[in-house]
């Protein structure tokens, strides 16, 4: 990988990994601002269902800008539905409906606390999914790809960026947990953050190289986060 990069001009390396980190950092600056001022205003208390909803329309607000503003087609974003093969859409449609299905079933099953299970599922199982993975294995694949890297550097390089993002999460983590006492120190959750989407980025981006969609790696993510939750 080193040597690839090598390979690049210094300046065409630059332009595009500060092209991506720019995107990804108003991304998070837009989130967080819409996070902030509703927190003291509407949320008293994230442990209510009304903290994970809002946490989620504010996922789709900042994803529907970033479609407007930059534009990308559904190919860019690894979304083409049209060339995939009828074995690979069955295999998705039924991905699909497995997620919609625990996300559903959570709200019957966790008694005491099913709205907040739900909201909860929403959140982590369906918006986070889909806004990161299209965002990361669709856009910044995308990006890296048409100038020239390979497969294997792409994966490395948005696995990488995909675990520093999730510094980004650190005002709502952070709010969230004074509720919690128990919790653990907040560097070691962001380290832990930090580790485990890098680990978890690698992997969506072996299924991304392997199927050239997004669809694989929603799903998946989708499922880690609600089981492992």
């Amino acid at each position: 990988m080193m040597n690839e990069i090598k390979a690049h001009s210094m300046s065409g390396l630059k332009s595009i990994l500060f092209r991506i980190i720019l995107v990804l950092l108003m991304i998070q600056i837009l989130d967080n601002i819409i996070i902030f001022s509703t927190v003291h205003a509407i949320i008293q208390n994230p442990g209510i269902p009304k903290f994970r909803l809002i946490s989620s329309v504010s996922q789709i607000i900042v994803f529907v800008l970033f479609i407007v503003s930059l534009k990308p087609s559904a190919d860019e974003l690894g979304v083409f539905w049209a060339d995939i093969r009828k074995p690979a859409k069955i295999a998705y449609l039924v991905g699909g409906s497995a997620v919609l299905l625990l996300v559903i079933s959570s709200y019957f099953i966790m008694n005491g606390i099913k709205n907040f299970a739900l909201a909860t599922n929403i959140h982590f199982g369906l918006t986070t999914p889909v806004f990161e993975e299209v965002i990361f294995r669709g856009y910044c694949w995308d990006q890296l790809r048409k100038n020239n890297f390979s497969n294997r550097a792409t994966c490395i390089i948005t696995s990488v960026i995909f675990g520093i993002f999730h510094l980004g999460y650190y005002f709502q983590i952070e709010y969230a947990t004074r509720f919690h006492p128990e919790a653990p120190p907040m560097a070691q959750i962001m380290l832990t953050k930090i580790l485990f989407g890098t680990v978890l980025g690698f992997m969506m981006g072996l299924i991304r190289w392997k199927s050239k969609k997004v669809f694989g790696p929603i799903i998946i993510h989708a499922i880690l986060n609600i089981v492992g939750r």
